[in-house]
């Protein structure tokens, strides 16, 4: 494997009071922007329309939601199909007309804009708010249950106090991505739990990588302190970390950059995922077994 750094000697848990205090304060802000901002919830979760749209050429997708902000439509989700020239437009509840006629119109104004397009509307669909809802509500119950079935398999794995810290990390990075897409009012959509998913196992399994090191290490040095073993323990696995972070972070960068619109928010709230789990794993996991352990120590 690719070594980025070799025999790296860094004292990682020295300073691990001012990583807590730093986690926090991105928690603090995390949770304030939660309750003051308050998270802004696309179709999937707060009912609208669905309308797919079959044009006789490719069109841009900017045409499309420049057509649709002509009609007051500031904010819809707009998609284009795999197959043929088929988009999927999604329009939030509270930005669709009370008057009749929207569909009418919309095609209209579609054919005034790009010439030779002949917009046809194949779907619409509603989606109530009673279905979004009960979505809202599957959303949260799949997240419980990968948590816990995450604290389940890492303290069957290890241990209890290493399954316990790694929850704890996945925790931390959740909210502040979830601060995040609250700050840039990012709309929260199902692409988006699909980054918050993603940077969950993401950040488990970074745990698990040092959580290994540390139970490897405690069976060769076992005359050592635990935090000398735990300081040596990130250290060897650092290179690991920071080239799979970078790797993977060099791709979620590409959606966030050169994306289409549709899923520049999936690679900016996964790029963000990223940064923070990899911190969370170098500087917060260890650090939090290394004090537990401290203040009630275990046999090994």
């Amino acid at each position: 494997m690719i070594q980025l750094f070799k025999k790296t000697n860094i004292n990682f848990l020295n300073k691990r009071k001012f990583f807590y205090f730093l986690s926090l304060a991105g928690i603090v802000i995390s949770l304030i922007s939660l309750i003051v901002i308050g998270p802004r919830y696309g179709v999937d979760f707060t009912g609208g329309s669905l309308y797919t749209v079959r044009f006789a050429k490719p069109v841009n997708i900017e045409d499309i939601r420049n057509t649709l902000k002509e009609l007051n439509i500031r904010n819809p989700t707009i998609q284009r199909s795999l197959e043929g020239y088929d988009y999927l437009i999604k329009i939030d509840l509270k930005e669709l007309p009370y008057a009749g006629g929207f569909s009418s119109q919309f095609i209209s104004q579609l054919s005034e804009k790009i010439p030779d397009s002949n917009p046809e509307i194949l779907k619409e669909e509603i989606v109530g708010p009673r279905v979004s809802k009960e979505l809202q509500r599957v959303t949260l119950i799949a997240l419980i249950i990968g948590i816990f079935g995450i604290l389940i398999y890492v303290s069957f794995r290890f241990n209890f106090r290493f399954g316990t810290a790694a929850i704890l990390a996945l925790i931390h990075d959740a909210i502040i991505s979830i601060g995040f897409t609250i700050i840039t009012r990012t709309t929260i959509n199902i692409p988006i739990v699909a980054a918050l998913l993603t940077i969950i196992g993401y950040s488990v399994n970074d745990s698990i990588v040092v959580s290994d090191r540390v139970r490897e290490n405690l069976k060769k040095m076992r005359k050592e302190y635990f935090e000398d073993i735990a300081n040596i323990s990130v250290n060897e696995t650092l290179s690991r970390t920071v080239l799979t972070a970078l790797t993977t972070l060099f791709v979620s960068l590409l959606i966030w950059f050169l994306g289409t619109a549709d899923i520049k928010d999936f690679g900016k709230v996964l790029s963000i995922g990223i940064i923070t789990g990899t911190y969370s794993s170098i500087f917060i996991v260890t650090a939090l077994v290394v004090d537990w352990e401290k203040k009630y120590p275990s046999r090994r």
